[in-house]
């Protein structure tokens, strides 16, 4: 009888391994058709893509070009920018401070700050906290940024904060704190500007040895040198003309590189223990606040609208590039996607609603 028991176990297992490998198959095919009609029809030269269910990458792929002239494919170590997703990795480097309790959430971030400050309005700027600035609750101004297209043209943060060399930039307090969920990417330059006030280090310093290093991701950094520039896609306008990659003063709020490998790995972190945050700090971090109307927690986007499950995670969108990293913490499964044209936008949801619905009935 046990025998019996064991074969049937065996034989349903077997049963459950194919079909869950043929549902796989035919997504990946799905992919390959899709994208490759995308890239064409919106000009974008090209895609990396990765998939993880159930904390195993499933699919992991590149499609079409990181450089036309030269016809190098995209692949897991092409380099792009993530635009906005920079403030998921800038939150991560807060909360590692506050971990190590050098930094307090609700405290003024007026208190770790000297040689600026928000200018005076009718709003008390000691309301302004480092978990509002998270948040984007903190009535800022500066919603984000266009970059430039040289390094001769980057300040520092605090001439950015300022808007010294770009009046643009200048961050303001524009309504009350903790009133109203506006977006700021001004916040995130107030963060930055924090980190290196604590640390005494250069905000691409700080998270490259506290962050990236310590999650293994050697191919990530805030500082856009000669060993990123390397492996690094070029950057695409509307018709798929290259265009300068630009450069940012705001690195916390836009200015981050990175490969689909290493954000495999900072996905696979975020599921389990790893190095630098406690699971602890990483659900505060995905918690979305009501003020936010449940969608936005502190540098993390949480988002219902593809199924019957919840993803958290960010979007980042600079010229030349659109990406997508989003998250099922309960099922350890997610979908990362970056694009190297100022058209992505529209081929990743394309890619992000195939696996959605594939991953909602799987």
């Amino acid at each position: 009888m046990k025998t019996l028991i064991t074969i049937i176990t065996i034989a349903l297992s077997t049963l459950s391994v194919n079909a869950q490998m043929t549902a796989e198959r035919e997504l990946q095919k799905a992919l390959d058709e899709s994208t490759a009609i995308a890239l064409k029809e919106h000009n974008v030269p090209g895609m990396a893509i990765a998939i993880i269910k159930n904390d195993q990458v499933i699919i992991k792929k590149g499609y079409g070009f990181s450089d036309i002239k030269s016809g190098e494919a995209v692949n897991s170590t092409t380099g792009f920018n993530i635009g906005s997703i920079s403030k998921m990795f800038t939150a991560w480097g807060i909360m590692k401070l506050v971990e190590e309790e050098r930094l307090r959430l609700d405290a003024p971030a007026s208190n770790y700050i000297s040689g600026w400050k928000l200018p005076a309005s009718e709003f008390d700027a000691n309301k302004v906290t480092i978990r509002n600035l998270l948040q984007h609750t903190a009535g800022l101004s500066v919603h984000g940024y266009n970059g430039y297209e040289s390094k001769n043209e980057l300040t520092s943060v605090r001439q950015s904060l300022s808007g010294t060399s770009n009046p643009d930039e200048a961050v303001k307090l524009i309504m009350e704190p903790e009133s109203k969920w506006q977006y700021s990417g001004g916040g995130y330059s107030i963060l930055q500007l924090v980190i290196e006030e604590v640390t005494g280090k250069s905000f691409a310093d700080y998270m490259q040895k506290n962050i990236f290093k310590p999650l293994k991701m050697k191919h990530t950094s805030f500082d856009i040198n000669k060993k990123i520039l390397k492996n690094s896609s070029k950057a695409y306008d509307e018709e798929a003309k290259e265009i300068p990659l630009r450069l940012f003063n705001a690195q916390a709020a836009a200015g981050l590189h990175t490969t689909i490998d290493d954000l495999i790995l900072f996905a696979k972190a975020s599921f389990s223990r790893n190095p630098v945050l406690s699971k602890k700090s990483i659900s505060l971090l995905t918690a979305p606040t009501e003020i936010s109307n449940g969608n936005y927690g502190m540098g993390y986007m949480e988002m219902n609208r593809f199924g019957d499950f919840t993803l958290n995670g960010h979007g980042g969108s600079n010229e030349g590039w659109h990406s997508g990293f989003m998250l099922d913490f309960k099922s350890k499964s997610g979908i990362i996607i970056l694009t190297n044209g100022s058209n992505g936008r529209n081929v990743l949801f394309g890619s992000m609603k195939d696996w959605a619905q594939w991953h909602g009935s799987n």
